[in-house]
C-alpha cells in the first residue's frame, strides 16, 4: 500500500525520468538540434560513466546564441558546473524547499552512485503533490464510506460538505441530495446546530432517531489555528442491537437474582423458611429451633397446609445432621403391598420386576441424615408395627435379605389426625405413639395467626412472580384486607394457592379487587362465604376423606392389576382398560412406586 501522508512523498516518486542528456564535447548547435528534435527544456551533460558536470537548460543556450557565442563551441564550456542537485529518496518537500530558496526551476535527480536517474522540475513538483492528494482522497474516501458509523459535515454556514454512505443509509438520504444544501433545509438537527452556534463538543450523546431506533452521536466543532470555527464533524453510530442485548442482559439479570434470592432463600441456613410473626406460632418456631440441637424425636402436628414439613425442615437445618441426608416419606402414598420394599429396599431378585442390582429402601438411604415421616396418621396398623420394630432396633432386613443393616437417623413425624384418639379408637398402636410423642409441636393454623397473612402474601407474591416470569409491585390495602379477613379451612396451602392463581391470570402488575375478580376467587373471599368455621371444615374434611376414599379404591385396583400382570405395565394397562400414557399417569399421581424403573 502507498504512503498516504504527504511529508513522506519522496522525489522519486515525482521526478521526470524522460530527460535530456549531452557528452561534454558535444557542440552548441548539436545539442540545440536533439533539445528542438526532443522538445527537452534542459540537458544534463553527463560523462560516459553518467556522472553530472553540469546542466545547460534552452533559456541559457538562447541567451548565450543572443550574444553571438559560436555554435561549434563545446557545451561543456557554456554548461552551468555548480549545480544544485538532489536524490531519488530525499522527501519531495525538502526538494520543493531548496527549489524556493535558490529559485532554481529544475534538479537533476542522482542515485546511491551518483549517476544522473532523473530531472525535478517545478511542475514534477506540483504533479507529485497533487496526484499524491489525489490518492489520498481516493483512499480516505473508500474508508469513510466503508466505515460503519455515519459521518456528517458541515461548514460554518451549517452546508453540508459530506455525507458518507453509512450516513445514507442510517437517514435514508442520498449525499447526492444533500451535498451543498443547508442542514435546516434537510431536517432539523439540534446537535450540530448546538456544537457549531456554542463552538463545543458533545460527546456520546444518545438519541433515538425514530421509534425503536438508537444511536450514539458525537459532535465537535472545527476550529482554525486562528480559533476560527469553520464547520461541524459529527460521527452517529447505531446501537439499536446493543440496546436491544443490554435489554435482554437486564431481562436476564434481573431473573438470575430472582433465582439467587429463591436459592438463597432455599438454602438450608435459611432462617426464615418457617415464616410467622404470631407470638404464639414465633414460640412453636423458638421450640423446634431448641429441639433441633438434639437427636429426640418430634411429633409435628396440625391442620392440612399449615407448613409441617416446612417445620420439619427448621429442626433438621438446626440439627447436627444438617450435612447428612433429609429423606421424605408420604405414609398416606406407599400402598400396603409396597410398604417393606420402599421402606427398607430389597435385593436382587426378590421379586418379579424388581431391579437386577437390587435398590435401598427410605431408611438406609437416610442413614445418619433425618428421616420425615409426613401423614403418620395414615399408616395401616401391619405398617405400624413394621415401623416400630425399626425403630426400636435401630436394623432392618432388606426384602429378600439375610443380613441386618443398621441405620442411625433421626426421627421427625407429622400428622392433622389426632393420634391419640386414634389410640383410644385402637387405630393407631400406642407404642408407636409414645415412640414418637417424646416432643411435640403444634402448627396454629391460619385463621388463629391473621397477623402472618401479609408476610405470608408478600412472601408468596416474590416467589411465585419469579416462577411465572411476572412483574407483580405488590398487592393493594383492599385486596390484601379480603384476604386477611377469610378464615382459610385449607389454611398456607390454600392461600399460596389462590394467590397462584391471581398472578397467572392477573393483568396488569399491582394485585387489586378487580384481580381476585379476574381469578374467579373473589365468590369464596368475600365476606359472608366463611360461614360457619366448624363448617367450612367439616365440609374440607368430608371431601378429603371422600377424595381419600377414591384414591384409596383407584390404588387397590392399580395394584391388584400389577400384581396379577406380574408388573408388566402394557399388560397392566390392557387388563384396566386404559392407555399406557394414563396408567403411567395413575401411578405417578396416587404415588404408586415403579418397581421395574
Amino acid at each position: 500500500m502507498p504512503v498516504l501522508r504527504i511529508s513522506e512523498l519522496q522525489v522519486g516518486e515525482a521526478m521526470t525520468k524522460r530527460f535530456g542528456t549531452a557528452s561534454p564535447h558535444e557542440t552548441l548547435e548539436q545539442v540545440i538540434a536533439a533539445m528542438l528534435q526532443n522538445r527537452w527544456e534542459e540537458v544534463v551533460v553527463v560523462e560516459g560513466n553518467g556522472k553530472l558536470l553540469g546542466l545547460v537548460t534552452k533559456e541559457h543556450l538562447v541567451r548565450i546564441l543572443s550574444d553571438g557565442l559560436p555554435q561549434d563551441k563545446p557545451i561543456i564550456d557554456v554548461c552551468h558546473r555548480n549545480v544544485f542537485t538532489t536524490t531519488t529518496t530525499e522527501d519531495l518537500v525538502l526538494a520543493r524547499d531548496v527549489m524556493r530558496e535558490h529559485h532554481i526551476g529544475r534538479l537533476p535527480v542522482l542515485d546511491e552512485t551518483g549517476t544522473v536517474v532523473g530531472i525535478l522540475t517545478a511542475k514534477d513538483v506540483c504533479n507529485g503533490f497533487s496526484d499524491k492528494l489525489e490518492v489520498i482522497g481516493r483512499h480516505m474516501q473508500a474508508v469513510m464510506d466503508n466505515i460503519t458509523e455515519a459521518i456528517q459535515v458541515v461548514d460554518c454556514f451549517g452546508v453540508i460538505t459530506y455525507w458518507n454512505k453509512a450516513a445514507e443509509r442510517m437517514f435514508g438520504l442520498k449525499a447526492d441530495d444533500v451535498v451543498g444544501k443547508r442542514l435546516k433545509e434537510i431536517y432539523d438537527d439540534g446537535l450540530i446546530e448546538s456544537v457549531l452556534k456554542e463552538a463545543k463538543s458533545q460527546r456520546n450523546v444518545l438519541a433515538e432517531l425514530k421509534p425503536q431506533q438508537y444511536a450514539i452521536r458525537n459532535a465537535v466543532p472545527v476550529i482554525t489555528p486562528a480559533g476560527d470555527v469553520i464547520g461541524v464533524v459529527c460521527t452517529t453510530q447505531d446501537v439499536t442491537q446493543t440496546m436491544s442485548l443490554l435489554d435482554r442482559l437486564h431481562y436476564a439479570n434481573s431473573k438470575v437474582k430472582k433465582l439467587e434470592k429463591r436459592v438463597r432463600q432455599s438454602e438450608p441456613s435459611s432462617e426464615d423458611v418457617f415464616y410467622t410473626a404470631d407470638k404464639f406460632t414465633l414460640r412453636v418456631l423458638q421450640q423446634a429451633r431448641k429441639v433441633a440441637a438434639t437427636d429426640a424425636t418430634v411429633l409435628i402436628q396440625g391442620e392440612s397446609g399449615t407448613g409441617k414439613e416446612l417445620l420439619a425442615r427448621v429442626i433438621y437445618q438446626n440439627s447436627k445432621r444438617s450435612n447428612r441426608p433429609f429423606v421424605e416419606i408420604n405414609c398416606s402414598a406407599i400402598p400396603e403391598t409396597l410398604f417393606e420394599s420402599e421402606m427398607f429396599g430389597y435385593e436382587s431378585g426378590s421379586f418379579t420386576g424388581a431391579k437386577r442390582e437390587g435398590k435401598p429402601g427410605k431408611f438406609e438411604l437416610a442413614h445418619d441424615g433425618t428421616i420425615f415421616l409426613d401423614e403418620i396418621g395414615e399408616l395401616p396398623l401391619e405398617m405400624q408395627a413394621k415401623l416400630l420394630r425399626v425403630i426400636q432396633e435401630g436394623r432392618f432386613y432388606r426384602v429378600g435379605g439375610t443380613n441386618p443393616i443398621e441405620v442411625n437417623v433421626r426421627l421427625i413425624a407429622a400428622t392433622n389426625r389426632n393420634l391419640h384418639e386414634m389410640v383410644s379408637e385402637g387405630r393407631f398402636r400406642e407404642d408407636l405413639f409414645y415412640r414418637l410423642n417424646v416432643v411435640t409441636l403444634e402448627i396454629p393454623p391460619l385463621r388463629e395467626r391473621k397477623g402472618d397473612i401479609p408476610g405470608l402474601v408478600a412472601r408468596f407474591i416474590n416467589e411465585l412472580a419469579t416462577d411465572y416470569d411476572r412483574e407483580v409491585d405488590g398487592i393493594d390495602d383492599e385486596a390484601l384486607d379480603v384476604l386477611v379477613d377469610y378464615d382459610w379451612p385449607g389454611n398456607v396451602r390454600q392461600l399460596r394457592n389462590v394467590l397462584e392463581s391471581i398472578i397467572i391470570l392477573m393483568e396488569g402488575n399491582l394485585i387489586t379487587l378487580h384481580s381476585l375478580e379476574e381469578a374467579g376467587v373473589m365468590d369464596m373471599l368475600r365476606p359472608g362465604n366463611n360461614g360457619s368455621r366448624t363448617k367450612d371444615k367439616e365440609v374440607l374434611m368430608a371431601g378429603e376423606v371422600l377424595e381419600e376414599a377414591v384414591a384409596k379404591t383407584e390404588r387397590d385396583v392399580i395394584m391388584r392389576a400389577l400384581e396379577e400382570c406380574g408388573y408388566n405395565k402394557a399388560r397392566t394397562a390392557e387388563m384396566l382398560g386404559i392407555p399406557r400414557s394414563t396408567l403411567y399417569y395413575k401411578l405417578r399421581t396416587l404415588g404408586i412406586p415403579s418397581i421395574s424403573d
